[in-house]
């Protein structure tokens, strides 16, 4: 839609991203893609584009500033959120993991039509993963399985933390962009922070247009 690149334009100025032509275009071009498929696929949560262009690409862009260089895993990436979209800003590989066949279908199709060489797309569960590459911090937004949603804050943490630790690298840093009112208080039990041996780092996500908070918080092995 015509709108979009309006759109877009402001969200990179307000992140203060380098406005050039071909991160507005692929950004208007991943989004054309992303909707088209939604219609039929049902791979969003919401229809409406101007609010994914303000919630979610505006929270995945957000974060690049915090994240340290090297090839990144976004676990649970559904539609590319927000790996695919970090993708476009650099020039790191960004590994692309889901175990739903719709989402990794989706992701297939859009690494093609956007000619994206710093992508892989890995279709698996989060206890079964075998990544044989070096990664400089693994990313979660959207991941949830039965277990996970069943867990409180705490013990969630906790379960991913564990998991990403036995499946890849015992230091490999965490960051989890959630909008969990537990983060609220940027404080967490002395239990958990001895179960995992682990420093937690907590921004607030500032964004001129909800009033709900969103969060990016880091998970480090002390």
């Amino acid at each position: 839609m015509s709108n979009d690149l309006n759109d877009l334009d402001e969200i990179l100025q307000v992140l203060k991203l380098k406005k050039d032509h071909a991160n507005k275009q692929i950004l208007k071009d991943y989004v054309d893609l992303l909707f088209k498929w939604h219609e039929k696929n049902n791979i969003l949560s919401t229809r409406n584009r101007k609010y994914f262009l303000q919630r979610d690409m505006h929270d995945s862009l957000s974060i690049l500033d915090y994240l340290p260089q090297g090839n990144m895993l976004d676990i649970g990436t559904g539609a590319g959120i927000p790996g695919m979209l970090l993708s476009f800003f650099t020039t790191d590989n960004i590994i692309l993991l889901d175990r739903r066949q719709n989402a990794v279908r989706f992701l297939e199709h859009a690494k093609l039509k956007l000619g994206l060489n710093n992508v892989r797309i890995i279709k698996s569960d989060i206890n079964e993963m075998n990544i044989d590459e070096s990664l400089g911090c693994v990313l979660i937004k959207n991941f949830s399985n039965k277990i996970v949603s069943k867990l409180s804050f705490e013990d969630k943490i906790s379960y991913i933390a564990k998991v990403i630790r036995n499946r890849i690298d015992l230091n490999i840093p965490i960051y989890i962009l959630t909008g969990s009112i537990a983060l609220k208080t940027k404080d967490f039990s002395d239990e958990l922070k001895a179960r995992l041996r682990s420093d937690f780092i907590v921004t607030k996500i500032q964004t001129p247009y909800f009033d709900t908070n969103r969060y990016l918080l880091e998970i480090r092995y002390a």
